[in-house]
């Protein structure tokens, strides 16, 4: 199995990362971060949030693969999980500009795989 994880930032990646590898872990699946990068961002600001995930993984046994892209978000997630061949979209909701604008609600309206979505506040259930 192949997930695609979209992170929108290293903050966002560190509230979901041991959360996403324990799921890669009971699916034996293989996942690919995405980070699509902001306008103040650079392709190492990119690479940055998705080492977290990478770290995360380390001594799992779970295989981690980054991937840093420009343009409209939900059209890169979708693109992304196309080129991957991704199984299923596991992405965080974290406060603010990515709920605001209810990225996780279009790229599941807009996708055929099936994606799957972690509140923010996970840990407090």
């Amino acid at each position: 199995m192949k997930i695609l994880v979209p992170t929108a930032g290293e903050e966002a990646a560190v509230e979901i990362a041991d959360y996403v590898i324990a799921v890669a872990r009971q699916l034996d699946a293989e996942l690919t971060v995405l980070h699509i990068l902001k306008d103040d961002e650079t392709p190492a600001d990119g690479k940055d949030c998705c080492a977290v995930f990478s770290e995360a993984a380390h001594d799992t046994g779970v295989s981690v693969t980054s991937k840093v892209a420009t343009g409209n978000l939900v059209d890169t997630i979708i693109t992304a999980a196309k080129q991957t061949d991704a199984d299923l979209i596991l992405m965080g909701a974290s406060s603010g500009n990515v709920v605001e604008h209810w990225l996780s609600a279009n790229v599941m309206d807009e996708c055929e795989l099936p994606v799957l979505v972690i509140p923010h506040c996970y840990r407090r259930f």
